[in-house]
């Protein structure tokens, strides 16, 4: 089975997973295989639990029975297509893993500006794939898109490690940047939504995290970009974490909480509210990065 790249572990995959980067089997990471085998459902939930197993259950799609963080097993519905099935392998299933391994999951993309990592999150819709499709063209490091994993250095500093190299666009967003929907494959059969590889190297190491931005619109209030702190950033973060549900399953909530905190106390949070349109999209970007320059991020990392 071959070896792929992801976070800090590699995935031995017996389901062909061409959106990450294949290694060799001296990566030096830990293994997480990932078999296809039977999955007896474990009760009428979407997500069960129990002890270290987790059993996802995405009808039409699989089974995924995940265990401690170390095994994944798909038990793959007659019909669904492959594209469907990594959809969520590489989604949700994904997802309680990494909560299962320790580590924080944010629902953001993450780009690397001056040696830093600056996440983006916010609710569907919010143009998280479109900033970092941007970045991306512009010739920065593109960390991870719609998922960006957070761990701790040995020092307990923040950082994030590299995730899945592609972005996933709607069509018209696709099209604004200049691609042709017919030559970029669906993340699902029934989307209009497209991923967009992106430049990757395999051995990309875990990059220090300085800054958390929310994207809001300008109608949500006015725009601009402020600073959140305390409660206020602590609260941005535990609303924004990827898959919250699967806290609560776990049983994870006092490490989730800290992990919040600890964040919270080592990087700028802020909120950046933009004026919305492809027509001034780039004016917008170009504003925020002169506003970050004088928020300093990349003193919070010293």
């Amino acid at each position: 089975m071959p070896d792929y790249a992801c976070v800090d572990f590699v995935l031995r995959s017996d389901i062909p997973l061409p959106e990450l980067i294949e290694v060799g089997t001296d990566a030096g990471r830990d293994v997480v295989p990932v078999q296809r085998g039977t999955v007896a459902s474990a009760g009428p939930n979407w997500l069960e639990c129990d002890g270290d197993t987790a059993v996802l259950a995405i009808p039409g799609v699989a089974r995924f029975r995940i265990e401690n963080g170390r095994s994944m097993t798909v038990d793959v519905d007659e019909g669904c297509s492959e594209r469907n099935l990594r959809l969520y392998l590489l989604g949700s299933a994904l997802g309680i893993l990494i909560h299962q391994r320790g580590l924080f999951p944010l629902h953001a993309n993450a780009v690397v500006m001056d040696g830093v990592a600056v996440t983006f999150t916010g609710h569907s819709g919010a143009g998280k794939s479109t900033l970092a499709a941007w970045f991306s063209a512009a010739g920065h490091t593109v960390l991870s898109d719609d998922v960006c994993v957070i761990g701790f250095d040995t020092a307990r500093r923040p950082i994030v490690y590299p995730g899945l190299p592609r972005v996933k666009l709607w069509a018209d967003a696709a099209k604004f940047h200049g691609h042709d929907i017919d030559g970029l494959e669906r993340i699902h059969d029934d989307l209009d939504k497209y991923q967009l590889g992106l430049p990757a190297r395999p051995d990309q190491g875990p990059v220090p995290l300085a800054a958390v931005i929310r994207l809001s619109r300008a109608d949500e209030q006015p725009a601009g970009l402020r600073q959140l702190r305390g409660r206020a950033a602590v609260q941005l973060l535990m609303a924004e974490t990827y898959r919250p549900q699967v806290v609560t399953a776990l049983n994870l909530q006092q490490a989730h909480f800290g992990h919040c905190v600890s964040i919270a106390a080592a990087v700028a949070v802020l909120d950046w509210t933009r004026k919305w349109g492809h027509e001034v999209f780039e004016a917008e970007v170009e504003q925020l990065i002169r506003q970050l320059g004088q928020v300093k991020i990349d003193e919070r990392t010293g």
